[in-house]
Formats: structure tokens, sequence, C-alpha cells
């Protein structure tokens, strides 16, 4: 999940270290840049929402984030995305 973070955060040719827009655009924080010292969470809630915003439903999610929707569900009760 992380590595598709990271590829959405920079555009598949853009460089590491840019302002990752594609998180303050998906409601995280706008000073987000790839690299930076920051939580998994703050990673991972705003690519979250944009996946499930982006899916079909709850599996298809699961299934372009690469994981169970188990894990899927758990993510989303400890993110608070619920």
């Amino acid at each position: 999940m992380i590595e598709r973070a990271v590829i959405l955060a920079t555009g598949e040719g853009g460089g590491a270290g840019r302002p990752a827009e594609e998180f303050h655009a998906a409601g995280g924080r706008r000073d987000i840049q790839v690299g930076a010292r920051v939580t998994l969470d703050e990673l991972e809630a705003p690519h979250l929402r944009r996946v499930l915003a982006g899916a079909r439903n709850l599996d298809d999610a699961a299934r372009t984030l690469g994981i169970d929707p188990a894990t899927l569900y758990r993510k989303r009760q400890k993110l608070g995305l619920l």
C-alpha cells in the first residue's frame, strides 16, 4: 500500500521530495512530502479515502489495495473511516 501511495504522490515519473498534493486533495495534510517523517496512518488514511471513493464496493477497494476485505475493515475502523 505504501508503494502505491508513493507512486500516487509523485506521479509515476515524478521525483521524491515533491509536495504530495494527492494527499491534500484526499483530505490529508498539505505539508506531507514523500520521504518525510510521517506515520503510516497519515499516509494510509488519505489514500484509503481516495480508493474507497472510487471503488464500486468494499471488495473492489480491497482488491485495488491488494489486501483482504477484513484487513480493509480493520484499517477503516482504526482510522475512523467507517
